[in-house]
């Protein structure tokens, strides 16, 4: 499960931090440094995502469900992993991605801010509400399973 986040984690990065229209191929065409840095635009009056217009939905739903794994999977691998860990993980985590992507030439928007860390309350909820739904003797065997490896 692990090497999955981990996976998912360096997927996550090639989508999140690098600049629009940028590829592997580019990075090794013209090295790492020649299409970064380059100043974008900032975003800080809340809720302008929430306007009606084509992509709302897509908007919506692809900031919260691409940020989903980033509370269930610490809450699956981790005890001791609480909303409140997933709420700062969330901040964290979307902070200093729309942080980065204002150096690259994309922008910082605050309501990708409150998405993404929604997103990650729903993932740790989701995992909270399978956990709970888990038979009690299967949880024990999957213990001892996961203790002989």
């Amino acid at each position: 499960m692990l090497v999955l986040f981990w996976m998912f984690c360096g997927g996550m990065a090639m989508v999140t931090l690098t600049p629009w229209g940028f590829s592997l191929f580019d990075a090794l065409r013209w090295g790492w440094a020649e299409p970064f840095f380059q100043l974008g635009n900032v975003n800080l009056a809340p809720f302008q995502t929430f306007r009606l217009s084509g992509i709302l939905l897509y908007t919506l739903l692809g900031n919260i469900i691409m940020f989903l794994p980033f509370g269930f999977f610490p809450a699956l691998l981790w005890r001791g992993y609480t909303w409140k860990r997933a709420l700062a993980t969330g901040l964290c985590v979307t902070g200093f991605i729309e942080c980065w992507q204002l150096l690259v030439g994309r922008a910082f928007d605050i309501d990708d801010l409150m998405l993404n860390t929604l997103g990650v309350l729903c993932g740790f909820w989701l995992w909270k509400g399978l956990d709970a739904r888990i038979p009690r003797g299967l949880r024990i065997h999957c213990k001892e399973i996961e203790s002989e490896t």
